[in-house]
């Protein structure tokens, strides 16, 4: 039975919880981590209702020493990691002008530099099997900028060019390299961020966009697809023979990215403009005489 280690399991419509589900129902040995243990209820309830190998692991990804603990404690139990999923991560909206310097720190922080230290815990242990799945959860936000998620869009674009390198570190030793790439899904994240100004300062030149921006996000998530279709992908990517290197989960991704590709920068910009509903902004402002 392969072992695995998912991170972010915190929420029960998030991509986390249903990866780990997605993984243990297909005879995986299963460690989901999830920050505050006091929400592995529900996960570790399942878990025994469907008789599956699922753990659960109160885990910060920020911390490096409880990264390594969960590496650790992984391998004394099972004698091995197969695979390490990636998953955590934080959404971020608001111009950048406005945005927190914590929260900056925060995000790029939670979405980036705690995969960079959980995937160098796991590595170790993986280059002494000589063989091992990374799977990094991204977004086609790491493929196209978003107006408005500036800070998510780097964390992403970050973790695209972390892994295509990584997976050429690490061939020689059996360790396969692999992003999946969601497109809107709906999972209740951006119900999570109704105070959206914790995020970015009020009272600027960009309240109207901030405004707009939180509103087409969180309608864009209420629309979006089914979040399991993202769990099936995961685990289509750490059972793939051979290993591949860049996955698209659901529908709108590969529409997405094939399009983005097609347009020259300029035909782009107005074209995600205009689905956001905010042309207007492109128009430069009104100066009063």
């Amino acid at each position: 039975m392969p072992s695995v280690i998912v991170t972010g399991c915190s929420r029960s419509t998030g991509f986390g919880q249903l990866i780990a589900k997605a993984l243990a129902a297909a005879g995986f040995d299963v460690f989901a981590t999830l920050r505050k243990v006091e929400r592995a209820a529900e996960l570790a309830s399942w878990a025994a209702q469907h008789k599956v190998s699922l753990h659960t692991l109160e885990h910060d990804v920020t911390d490096p020493r409880q990264n390594r603990r969960v590496a650790e404690h992984v391998v004394s139990k099972t004698g091995s990691i197969d695979a390490l999923v990636n998953n955590v991560g934080v959404s971020s909206f608001g111009a950048l002008e406005t945005l927190h310097d914590a929260h900056i720190r925060w995000a790029m922080e939670t979405n980036f530099f705690s995969a960079v230290d959980m995937t160098r815990a796991v590595l170790p242990h993986m280059r002494e099997q000589q063989r091992g799945r990374i799977v990094f959860v991204t977004s086609v936000a790491g493929v196209t900028g978003v107006p408005g998620e500036s800070i998510y869009c780097a964390s992403k674009f970050a973790l695209e060019g972390l892994a295509e390198a990584l997976a050429m570190e690490t061939a020689r030793f059996g360790i396969d390299v692999s992003t999946v790439r969601p497109g809107f899904f709906n999972t209740g994240m951006s119900a999570q961020n109704t105070d959206a100004s914790k995020f970015f300062r009020t009272a600027t030149p960009y309240d109207d966009f901030n405004n707009r921006v939180v509103r087409s996000t969180a309608e864009g998530e209420s629309n979006g697809e089914d979040p399991g279709l993202v769990a099936q992908t995961v685990l289509a990517a750490l059972t793939a023979n051979p290993a591949r290197l860049r996955w698209h989960a659901g529908e709108a991704a590969p529409e997405i990215v094939k399009q983005r590709s097609a347009m020259g920068d300029e035909a782009w910009r107005k074209y995600v403009m205009a689905e956001l509903g905010m042309s207007d902004w492109l128009e430069p402002v009104q100066v009063s005489a």
